[in-house]
């Protein structure tokens, strides 16, 4: 038992007899059990109680005496001191010639005042009235007579220092009580606080709803400048009248869910304060009860942003599966439309054919006009064959000011602003000006009657993708085309839709509904992307962003002029290889008439067995994409180890990766010949892959 839990049974007798001090000390603390003792203990606690018990007769009493008043006093002060307070004190009434009994136990009192006293009086020295009048009211004061009872000390010695002890508990316990409320208070009061401050700081908007009284009670900064409703103003605000442009009917079904206790999750609405103005929100909500009152505490968050962007992926998406497949089916036009296209222009040029002329001219001039659109596709699923270079746009642009003049008409006033000092990109240069015409032509014809086309070139620099505020956007400096018109705008359910391919709203015969849709591929093939602004009645602007390289464009390559030669080239023995008979059928056919020695192949394993039975040949033609796991590329390499210098024809439908690996053929650079190709282009072709050889 540590002290702690330890009784107190010590105590002070305070009286000027000595005699009196010896009989407290038998009852109290006697040396051995005697037969009187052991009866009053049998009296106290009953006989069972003592039954076994080898220490019965011994107490834990301790008694101190002190004969006067005064002394008593010093006593109880070195207790209280030593942390060894006595819990009960027996004083008598009569002290000459010092205190008497209710002075010491007022002063005693004020140094110990949880001590319990029996005050021991043999004459009527003081009423019952007096002495409470000398010491007050106290619970811890009783009134033993002389001669007193053996039995009726013991008892009252087990009894008060008991008391004591459990007085000293309960004030333990209560301040232990008090220092937890204390502490829960302390923590209870920092809680509220960061509450608050997590509130007011959260960049969210955020309020508390009654839910009792269906009112607002308090707004964070956050949702006093996304709504203009201030915290000082909210009193008595309810859905109803919350704010215009938000539609109250959703916001009542959102507290009526509240209202059943139930958590409220990304419940939309759209705040649309004035008629330009629309921002998409989601707000989540949950229960809680804030002073015995039912409220809500509601989250709101614009999420515009945040849609515009999952929509521009959407449609990025859905553009990419698109495209994918154009290119598979541009890939097998494009066959088709080069039998066409050699065919027709064959049979113009035979005089022997003028009569049918009329009729011929229109199938060519529509077999070329598919073959752009096929072209067109192969923009847009970025499979087209492209040649980089770099250089600076304003020097595109300039060239074709007159061009774009022309194209734009009288009606409609052109207006340029181009910037000084631009930096230059990395790109194709036709397709650069295929972005500008293209943006030019959709711009002239949304102002038909008449108005302006705003054409600006300038440069922009974003130091993170999020700051360019788009899907595809990424950091780094950009050459920005910006194309504007002020026509009646791209209405809102027109506009998700404006770079699908063959999407138009134009009338049936003036639209393919390829040029917005060439426009995007084309920029996403120069690692860029583009913008689009508009408003009913306001006009559209286009923006192309392309990235800026860090060093100038080097001077300007001049383009090689088209060269037109009749075929007339029998000593040169051609190994044509096409797996497509159609192909094979024209080719046949062009260099028969040609008088032009041809071997044709329908994969690149009989192109070698062609090659070791009846070569070499001075030239070799063989489409790119070849069936049977050996490619075009792969034939060229294996007859290029037999013949290093042998001039090499690709022939290519789409694909700029397979293109690409031409480049890894050894030996003299080969030819690319897209196809659909006319006879004159073949004819170049085979013009410039021999002239090395010639020359």
């Amino acid at each position: 038992m540590n002290d702690a839990t330890r009784p107190n049974h010590r105590i002070l007798v305070v009286d000027d007899l000595v005699a009196i001090h010896e009989d407290f000390r038998k009852i109290l603390a006697p040396i051995k059990a005697t037969a009187d003792f052991e009866a009053a203990a049998a009296a106290l606690f009953g006989e069972d109680a003592l039954a076994g018990d080898t220490t019965a007769g011994r107490s834990e009493f301790t008694i101190d005496s002190a004969f006067q008043g005064e002394e008593a006093l010093e006593l109880v002060k070195k207790a209280e001191a030593a942390g060894k307070p006595y819990a009960l004190a027996f004083v008598d009434v009569r002290m000459p010639p010092g205190w008497d009994g209710l002075e010491t136990i007022r002063r005693v009192w004020e140094v110990a005042p949880d001590l319990q006293v029996v005050l021991c009086t043999a004459h009527s020295d003081y009423t019952w009235s007096e002495t409470n009048k000398a010491l007050g009211r106290s619970p811890n004061l009783i009134v033993l007579k002389k001669p007193f009872d053996n039995t009726e000390v013991l008892q009252l010695a087990h009894a008060l220092t008991r008391k004591w002890q459990l007085s000293r508990d309960s004030v333990a316990q209560l301040a232990s009580l008090d220092g937890l409320v204390r502490q829960r208070t302390q923590q209870l009061r920092q809680a509220e606080e960061t509450f608050a401050q997590a509130f007011a700081a959260n960049p969210h908007a955020q309020a508390i709803i009654a839910l009792d009284r269906v009112e607002l009670i308090a707004v964070n900064a956050a949702f006093e400048s996304a709504f203009g409703l201030r915290q000082s103003d909210i009193a008595g605000t309810t859905p109803e009248n919350f704010g215009r442009g938000i539609d109250s009917n959703r916001l009542r079904r959102l507290l009526a869910l509240l209202k059943t206790g139930e958590a409220v999750k990304d419940h939309a609405f759209v705040y649309q304060p004035d008629a330009v103005t629309r921002r998409d929100m989601s707000s989540s909500a949950r229960p809680v009860n804030i002073g015995g009152r039912p409220c809500a505490i509601w989250v709101i968050e614009d999420v515009t942003d945040r849609l515009h962007l999952e929509a521009q992926l959407r449609q990025a998406q859905k553009l990419e599966a698109i495209g994918q497949l154009a290119a598979g089916i541009a890939h097998d036009f494009n066959n088709l439309l080069t039998v066409v296209q050699c065919y027709t222009s064959e049979l113009l040029a035979d005089p022997a054919n003028a009569h049918l002329k009329s009729s011929i001219e229109p199938a060519h001039a529509a077999a070329l006009r598919a073959a752009t659109l096929t072209r067109q596709l192969l923009v847009f699923s970025r499979k087209q064959i492209t040649q980089m270079s770099e250089f600076d746009v304003t020097a595109i642009l300039r060239d074709i000011q007159p061009f774009l003049s022309r194209l734009i008409g009288e009606n409609v006033n052109l207006q340029w602003e181009i910037a000084d000092k631009l930096p230059t990109i990395r790109g194709d240069r036709a397709a650069i000006e295929q972005i500008v015409v293209n943006l030019v032509v959709n711009a002239r014809d949304a102002v038909p009657s008449g108005g302006s086309v705003k054409l600006s070139l300038s440069s922009r620099e974003f130091g993170s993708a999020a700051e360019a505020n788009h899907a595809e956007a990424t950091a780094g400096r950009f050459v920005t085309i910006e194309v504007s018109d002020n026509g009646s705008g791209i209405p809102p359910n027109v506009l998700p839709r404006i770079f699908e391919p063959f999407f138009t709203t134009k009338e049936v015969g003036k639209g393919t509904g390829l040029g917005l849709s060439t426009v995007y591929s084309l920029v996403r093939q120069h690692e860029g992307w583009i913008d689009v602004k508009t408003a009913i009645g306001q006009g559209t602007t286009f923006t192309v962003y392309l990235p800026a390289l860090a060093t100038a464009a080097g001077p300007d390559e001049a383009r090689p002029a088209r060269r037109r030669l009749p075929i007339d080239l029998p000593h040169i023995r051609i190994l044509a290889v096409e797996d497509d008979p159609i192909i094979q059928k024209m080719l046949r056919s062009i260099f028969k008439r040609a008088n032009v020695p041809c071997t044709l192949a329908s994969d690149a394993a009989s192109a070698i067995e062609e090659w070791k039975r009846s070569g070499p040949f001075e030239l070799l033609i063989t489409d790119v994409v070849m069936p049977n796991g050996f490619s075009g590329v792969d034939l060229a390499r294996e007859l290029r180890g037999r013949a290093p210098k042998l001039p090499v024809i690709f022939m290519t439908g789409y694909c700029p990766e397979d293109v690409a690996a031409t480049s890894s053929v050894p030996g003299p650079t080969p030819r690319i010949m897209e196809k659909p190709f006319t006879i004159e282009s073949l004819t170049e072709t085979i013009f410039e892959a021999l002239k090395p050889a010639a020359g």
